[in-house]
């Protein structure tokens, strides 16, 4: 009896892990669209800026500032690896707590199947 007992209470810590993993997922898949939305929106301006003839400006702020174009793109196009290698770290970390998930997941249907 005592040992159910200590297989319940490990099964209850192993489903929280998981519903941890879930929701820690959740949240990196949040921020994955959020920065793929960016990437979107940055490529568009810099489709714009190509486009562009005579003055170009850029928001600071509440006020816009006159900015040479290719200075502009130089400035998008850092800010597009930027937000490029922040996605590649949380599909990373997306990855990794799929993979915890799994393995959480095994544990649970081991202590299920035991019962």
């Amino acid at each position: 009896m005592a040992e159910n007992k200590e297989e319940s209470k490990e099964l209850q810590k192993e489903v929280l892990k998981f519903q941890n993993y879930q929701r820690q997922l959740q949240l990196v898949d949040q921020q994955l669209q959020r920065l793929e939305i960016d990437v979107a929106q940055v490529d568009a301006a810099i489709a714009e800026l190509e486009k562009a003839k005579g003055k170009t400006f850029k928001a600071v702020g509440t006020i816009l500032i006159e900015e040479e174009p290719k200075q502009l793109k130089e400035e998008l196009t850092a800010k597009r690896e930027d937000l490029n290698n922040r996605i590649k770290v949380l599909k990373t970390q997306a990855e990794r707590l799929q993979s915890r998930m799994e393995e959480s997941k095994k544990i649970i249907e081991k202590y299920q199947h035991n019962n």
